[in-house]
């Protein structure tokens, strides 16, 4: 089997003062998160990516390691690409955002994140967040 593991990106551009916990508010909730990336993948002539329960586990789970530590990284995203049982998976982070269409703006800034909110071989995405940190996490398989 030839899987691949491509690069995750991080993003800080943040509010440097403690954000309430997740959702900060109803438009940064996982769908609504989702729902402005699947649009920009749609004005991009992608299809849209589907909510994946076991995706959003562990996007949940490294956004409150984000959380606890306080900072952002992508430690351990060997270990979640393993987890997800995807041939390929690509994830963002990003803190200190309050609404989904700011989210997907910053990403789409940075080279590294628009790549990955592109990529057109993955197909299922879990988004979720902890206090100030959000996790996507988007592989071609939903799970093992």
């Amino acid at each position: 089997m030839n899987r691949r593991l491509l690069l995750p990106c991080g993003l800080l551009l943040g509010l440097l003062q403690a954000a309430p916990a997740w959702p900060a508010a109803p438009d940064l909730s996982p769908s609504a998160v989702l729902g402005a990336l699947n649009a920009y993948r749609a004005a991009q002539g992608l299809a849209p990516l589907d909510a994946a329960p076991a995706l959003e586990l562990l996007a949940a789970e490294h956004s409150a390691r984000m959380a606890a530590q306080g900072r952002l990284s992508h430690d351990g995203f060997a270990q979640r690409f393993e987890r997800s049982g995807g041939e390929l998976c690509v994830e963002n982070v990003a803190q200190g955002h309050r609404a989904a269409d700011q989210l997907i703006q910053g990403w789409r800034a940075v080279a590294t994140h628009h790549r990955n909110m592109l990529e057109s071989r993955v197909a299922f995405a879990g988004v979720a967040g902890s206090g100030r940190y959000v996790t996507f996490l988007a592989c071609d398989a939903p799970h093992r």
